[in-house]
């Protein structure tokens, strides 16, 4: 996995959200790098790297934003410290395909629309395919201010608030 996939753009109105740690199940070494999302099933003990295509409204679960790299490793359980998700927050993230975003009026279409994280060769980037129930939204952005880059929120609706 990619380390800083996503990183924080705008804190809301009360500043930096807070940690949170959580239990993560043994598996590979670092299964979650700092600036990933995490998920985390309802009733579950343990989170996990959120799946491409993910989040989905009323089926997937987001804690946050990994802070750390995880401490499991393929023998043994660890614990990973999630940023909380805070209504206002946003974040940038880069684009699965650049040239769908490449200029203003290109982005601009694309503010509004609810998309998914892709996951590929373990680096997280942002679809632009617009779904009724996907938990991510595009926000404004100046693209000359910050090239390459997507500002996006996190739908209430996939947000883990235990």
């Amino acid at each position: 996995m990619a380390l800083n996939d996503i990183v924080i753009y705008s804190e809301g109105a009360f500043g930096y959200p807070g940690d949170r740690n959580f239990a993560v199940a043994s598996g590979a070494a670092a299964s979650i790098n700092a600036g990933e999302p995490v998920s985390k099933a309802l009733g579950a003990t343990v989170v996990a790297a959120l799946a491409t295509s993910k989040p989905v409204v009323g089926t997937d679960y987001m804690a946050g934003i990994a802070s750390t790299i995880s401490t499991d490793t393929a023998t043994a359980a660890g614990t990973v410290s999630v940023t909380k998700l805070v209504d206002g927050d946003s974040y940038l993230i880069s684009p699965k395909v650049a040239s769908t975003w490449n200029t203003q009026a290109k982005y601009d279409a694309l503010v509004g629309a609810r998309v998914t994280f892709d996951l590929t060769a373990g680096t997280y980037t942002i679809n632009s395919t617009d779904g009724s129930g996907n938990g991510l939204v595009v926000e404004p952005l100046d693209i000359v201010k910050v090239p390459g880059k997507v500002r996006f929120s996190i739908s209430s609706g996939v947000a883990y608030t235990a």
